[in-house]
């Protein structure tokens, strides 16, 4: 099973280091892809470890990450990347720059030398930040995967036998950032050793789990698999993000209480239960066999589906185009029952280039007829069409958990599925530790109906066959999980036989009230955990690491190991 990840970002510091309580603190980041935004969707499994410095510190940091893929130093500054930073810049803001893997290249518009152009470039961040008041902080890269098999074998990217000695591929490049740092008398963080040190110690296999190594044949979007020895996985990323944090914090004790140190027994898990991976099936249209077929399933199972619906095909017989659509009575006995009957727009309009007015008409209309005939309002939306830009998404996300802005079409007349593919598409869920999004019409007619229906029961038996990995659930509840965790910061205190916890969330409690689960390795023992003076439950799950279920929003976390 891969070790999880989480998740994450962050105005003010002053030059005294002396900080008020009510002020922000920002934080750029200058560099390269093995700090910059990855994007998350279609099971992207790298991340930069800029993407996951913000999970370290609590909200009163703002992280703007400027880091760059395939970026070096002069790059970086020609493409007016650098030029765009320092109109950002204020008085007291700090800069982490971080360059060298591709400043190594021998490409014109990337390659620089160690003690000339190289360590020039990195001079002018650090001066003409200091022009504007922010304070630098240098650092030189992290370490490549390298394990030549012998010492003397120049370095190569991959190696067809590899060795067990790591050895450092940067040479001038990790040493020019030394030296300046010492000249120029500003704030230096080693990367290149302390991830040296780090990826040393685990050894030439372990060291893998760091970095994109990946399987053939395991992941749907990676079907030849993957050897990269540069750039990081969701794990690695956030094990990089942690050792730069520790080290910025030493560096600079003014950062000291808004630091949010990883403890590596403790975490918050990734899913309700430390479950592996989540789905959410979720219903188009209002279908009346989304009631007479899907519901009896769903129940049988003991799942719980998200149907999105359109008022106006409910409300009137002359908007349903001739296909039979559920009632009022039904919707509302399947949401008493825990499903969530959610908005799909009033009259399933393509929102895309529309008038602000006609857009809220839509969206808004629906939520007040589902809360009337219901008795819950939507906090989750669906587009008509999958059809959305920025205007219609900000406008739709307003006051809401979230909107579906990816899904996987499950059907049969336009998607063909079957039931290898539904069972690749879990196995890839579970292997990437993904949320899963259905998109379901017609069971037996209608748009994108099954030939066989069976194909789809098979499916929903095969997760039920595998719930002990999977969490199943509604769109909304999934939805405000990953959100409180991604937003979420734990003030920790460690003792002897004991963690203190302070969680810390800012969210709408109205909109985001689901608890929160805490994995706690075991090591053979056992815990007594309290917050707010209640004892909590503890359970052992699937990956033997002892959890519970926590209020964001309450108190301190008291843990207590029993037998240690």
């Amino acid at each position: 099973m891969k070790i999880k990840i989480f998740g994450l970002m962050f105005i003010l510091i002053l030059s005294a280091f002396t900080m008020k309580k009510d002020s922000k603190i920002t934080i750029f980041i200058i560099g390269d892809s093995t700090m910059a935004e990855r994007k998350i969707d279609n099971g992207n499994l790298e991340r930069g470890w800029g993407q996951m410095l913000s999970s370290y510190f609590t909200d009163d940091i703002h992280i703007e990450n400027h880091a760059a893929c395939g970026a070096s130093t002069l790059s970086f500054i020609n493409e007016g990347r650098w030029k765009n930073v320092l109109k950002r810049l204020k008085p007291n803001d700090y800069v982490i720059i971080q360059f060298g893997h591709n400043d190594e290249k021998r490409d014109s518009n990337l390659y620089t030398i160690p003690g000339k152009t190289f360590d020039n470039n990195l001079i002018r961040f650090i001066r003409e930040a200091r022009e504007k008041g922010a304070i630098p902080i240098l650092l030189n890269s992290i370490v490549r995967r390298n394990y030549p098999p012998a010492l003397d074998v120049p370095h190569q990217y991959i190696y067809e036998k590899e060795g067990d000695i790591l050895v450092d591929s940067h040479g001038g490049y990790a040493n020019s950032p030394r030296e300046i740092a010492k000249k120029e008398s500003a704030y230096f963080v080693d990367m290149t050793d302390l991830t040296y040190k780090l990826v040393s110690g685990l050894g030439p296999e372990k060291s893998k789990e760091l970095f994109m190594w990946i399987p053939k044949g395991k992941y749907k979007q990676y079907p030849d698999g993957k050897i990269d020895n540069t750039h990081l996985n969701l794990y690695g990323a956030r094990i990089i993000a942690g050792i730069a944090a520790s080290e910025i914090v030493k560096l600079i004790p003014a950062l000291e209480s808004y630091y949010c140190p990883y403890a590596t027994d403790i975490r918050v898990a990734n899913y309700k239960d430390g479950k592996q991976c989540a789905i959410s099936y979720t219903f188009d249209d209002g279908l009346k066999e989304h009631y007479t077929l899907v519901y009896p399933m769903l129940e049988k199972l003991g799942f719980k589906g998200t149907f999105w619906i359109c008022g106006k095909s409910i409300e009137y017989k002359e908007a349903q185009y001739g296909i039979l659509r559920m009632n009022w009575n039904q919707l509302k006995e399947m949401s008493d029952n825990g499903h969530e009957i959610s908005n799909h727009g009033w009259s399933h309009l393509n929102l895309k280039g529309k008038p602000e007015n006609v857009i809220c008409k839509e969206i808004y209309k629906n939520d007040s007829i589902i809360e009337q005939k219901i008795g819950k309002r939507p906090c989750t939306y669906c587009y008509a069409f999958n059809s959305v830009d920025r205007r219609v998404i900000d406008l739709a996300s307003k006051d809401r958990i979230a909107t579906r802005l990816f899904q996987y079409p499950v059907g049969g007349e336009v998607t063909q599925s079957t039931e290898e593919e539904l069972k690749r598409w879990v196995d890839n869920l579970l292997l990437s530790e993904q949320w899963g999004v259905t998109m379901v019409h017609g069971i037996t007619s209608g748009y994108d109906c099954f030939s066989d229906p069976i194909v789809f029961w098979r499916h929903l038996q095969d997760v039920k066959s595998r719930e002990k990995f999977i969490w199943i659930a509604p769109f909304r509840e999934v939805a405000a999980y990953i959100k409180e965790r991604e937003n979420l910061k734990l003030k920790i205190k460690k003792n002897t036989n004991s963690y203190e916890i302070l969680p810390l969330l800012s969210l709408d409690k109205k909109l985001f009230s689901e608890s929160l689960t805490m994995e706690v390795e075991s090591k053979n023992s056992m815990l007594s955990v309290k917050q707010d003076g209640k004892i909590l439950s503890v359970k052992q799950n699937v990956n033997g690491k002892l959890c519970f279920d926590f209020n964001p929003y309450g108190g301190k976390i008291f843990i207590k190991w029993l037998n240690k």
